[in-house]
């Protein structure tokens, strides 16, 4: 009944998609047993001992989870996965050293411009103040 689309393919990036995504639900579920514990017929009320609000969260969280099954099966977005992993995969990196280097020209880059603006911040503001007089 449930089998998956292109098996074997792109399992790298489906891992990491739905990793991601069961993590953003994990968060959300959080805050929300966190705000449900605040409302007035949620806070204080238990259902077999548990709190209402962590069962409200749970249920939430498992339907996050079905969701995400669903999704890193559904075939446009697997398709998209594939074509991103394989173009990765196609990727030149850089080598340790020349990360230093681009790296090192980034941040002297950044490093001239906020000189440059920061002198011109202060003329303008001189100025601004000789003009106005403050």
């Amino acid at each position: 009944m449930f089998e998956i689309y292109k098996k074997g393919q792109g399992n790298t990036a489906r891992w990491i998609a739905a990793g991601s995504l069961l993590a953003l639900a994990a968060l959300g579920t959080y805050e929300l047993e966190d705000s449900a514990s605040g409302w007035s017929w949620a806070g204080g009320q238990t259902l077999l001992s548990v709190p209402v609000s962590l069962v409200i969260a749970g249920m939430v969280f498992v339907i996050c989870a079905v969701l995400t099954g669903l999704v890193v099966n559904w075939p446009r977005f697997v398709d998209y996965l594939i074509m991103s992993e394989a173009e990765l995969r196609k990727v030149s990196w850089p080598t340790r050293g020349e990360l230093e280097r681009q790296t090192t020209v980034v941040i002297i880059t950044i490093l001239f411009f906020s000189l440059v603006l920061l002198v011109a911040d202060v003329l303008f503001g001189f100025g601004a103040g000789r003009i106005y007089g403050f």
